[in-house]
């Protein structure tokens, strides 16, 4: 489910051809074992763009991929993905090149059409980071065939005394919103100006993080993540995975084959900063336990230099399969779900229980709904931008300043279309653009008008006045130390270190 993939076509004569794709579109657990549920549309077909590539000819061999991993803020290790993915055997005249200096001759031998190159050194390095994100270009030609990828240096670890996350040596304080792909007219397949649109919506509310909801997310967005300096949080689709499901062959074998292919499509963005999966599964059961360690399995057999979560729909005492995250995450609503729960008191005590598993922590998912239309009534009951404005302040407000929460991403970013369960409408004020509601009923739906309105903004990218609030807050933390000095570790010293992030033993 949104993720790349790669079809081979076999040689055709040199007529005009045709391409057909025919596509099913039916949800259902064979043939897309994936869609388990989720509160949002679910999208079918082909969203996103389709290239067509040449071949090499028979017997000659190019460069497919390649994936660069940091080692160090100058160092990275570069595994190449050959054409013929089962040659094995020694390859010479490999060059290699770095922005636009000179390409240096290397060889090595492919083991099943996989060429590595380890500690490979990065001429004049510039350091990714989320307030000045630089970025290098790899080039690799062989056999005249030339391939580019873009990536960043940065390195991603715990501090594992304050159990915090790091960003190149620094602890820093992830701040942001949950985002889907959804837009106006166009869904899920967006145009640049919007893709633009909502990354400038994000700077100006002072992100400098974004979790991807609930599934791989576009390209192009990842690029402006890596061009933008957000860290992101990238996870499969499989939103309320059962245990069923978890304990299910047939599903794990697809759900290995996500998360490597969420892998391969995005392995080079610096921004990328968490792996995660199973969105709100049955982690309180411990038969599912299994499913959990197989995919922390998967991803770190790939990718070592980044760290691996899953959002959780409960605290860490009713949480049995924790041990198989770095970090620990968890979707909670105070004061919206349970409008007796204070946000604030309940962020601090479940704090509390989550120090003694020696992990950092995120607030993944949390906030209240309010409508945009209702911005007067003197009320302030649910669904109210006034109680809305109450229940989201104190979460960001608790996120913040606890130094022992590693990061908060509201839940969302705009409103955005809820599953098609939900059968209510709001019915549309005439000749009102953008489509304003003049009436919706609240009372029999906790999706009013068939939308999530937990956004802070509306679906039609204008902002409800917690926007601004929170805004605020965020780009105040920019300039608050937030206890950094104290654990800062210079660039020379990370420069020594390898494989610095470490996982934490169950």
């Amino acid at each position: 489910g949104y993720v790349p993939f790669t079809l081979f076509i076999p040689p055709q004569p040199l007529t005009n051809n045709e391409i057909f794709v025919l596509v099913d579109n039916r949800r259902n657990a064979t043939t897309a074992p994936m869609h388990t549920g989720g509160d949002f549309v679910h999208h079918g077909g082909i969203m996103r763009s389709v290239e067509l590539h040449s071949m090499p000819p028979s017997g000659s061999l190019w460069p497919w991929r390649a994936y660069v991993s940091p080692r160090s803020l100058s160092n990275v290790d570069i595994s190449i993905q050959l054409t013929n993915r089962s040659a094995t055997q020694p390859v010479a005249d490999v060059f290699l090149g770095f922005d636009d200096g000179p390409m240096r001759r290397y060889s090595g031998i492919a083991i099943k059409g996989v060429l590595q190159f380890k500690s490979v050194s990065v001429p004049n390095p510039r350091v990714w980071s989320t307030t000045d994100p630089q970025l290098h270009v790899l080039r690799i030609q062989m056999n005249n065939a030339t391939i580019r990828e873009r990536f960043g240096l940065r390195i991603i670890d715990i501090d594992e005394k304050m159990l915090r996350i790091r960003l190149n040596g620094e602890v820093i304080k992830l701040v942001g919103w949950n985002h889907h792909t959804e837009w106006p007219y166009t869904s899920g397949s967006p145009t640049d100006a919007q893709l633009d649109q909502d990354v400038a919506i994000l700077k100006q509310g002072g992100a400098n993080y974004v979790r991807g909801a609930h599934y791989p997310q576009d390209p192009r967005w990842l690029d402006r993540m890596d061009e933008n300096g957000m860290l992101f949080w990238s996870e499969t689709l499989g939103p309320s995975v059962k245990a069923a499901n978890m304990t299910d062959p047939y599903f794990l074998n697809y759900q290995a084959v996500q998360l490597n292919q969420m892998i391969d499509a995005a392995m080079n963005h610096p921004a990328i900063a968490f792996w995660a999966f199973f969105n709100e599964g049955d982690s309180d059961i411990p038969e599912a336990c299994g499913a959990y360690d197989m995919c922390a399995e998967v991803i770190r057999s790939r990718d070592d230099t980044r760290l691996v979560t899953y959002a959780s729909r409960g605290p860490p005492h009713w949480d049995v399969c924790h041990p198989a995250a770095d970090v620990i995450s968890i979707n909670w609503y105070p004061g919206w779900y349970r409008p007796e729960d204070k946000p604030a008191e309940m962020w601090n005590n479940l704090t509390s229980y989550f120090i003694a598993f020696g992990k950092p922590f995120i607030i993944s998912e949390t906030g209240a709904g309010g409508i945009y239309e209702w911005s007067h009534n003197a009320s302030a009951e649910q669904w109210t931008l006034a109680y809305q404005t109450k229940v989201i302040q104190e979460d960001v407000d608790a996120g913040i300043t606890n130094s022992n929460i590693s990061g908060i991403s509201l839940w969302h970013l705009f409103d955005f279309k809820a599953g098609d369960q939900n059968n209510t409408s709001c019915d549309y004020l005439t000749n009102v653009y953008p489509p304003t509601c003049g009436y919706i009923n609240v009372s029999e739906s906790n999706r009013p008008g068939g939308l999530n309105h937990k956004g802070s903004i509306d679906f039609w990218r204008r902002k409800k006045p917690i926007f601004d609030i929170v805004a605020a807050k965020y780009n105040a933390t920019k300039s608050s130390a937030d206890g950094v000095s104290d654990v800062t570790m210079s660039h020379s010293s990370l420069e020594q270190e390898t494989g610095l992030r470490k996982h934490i033993a169950p």
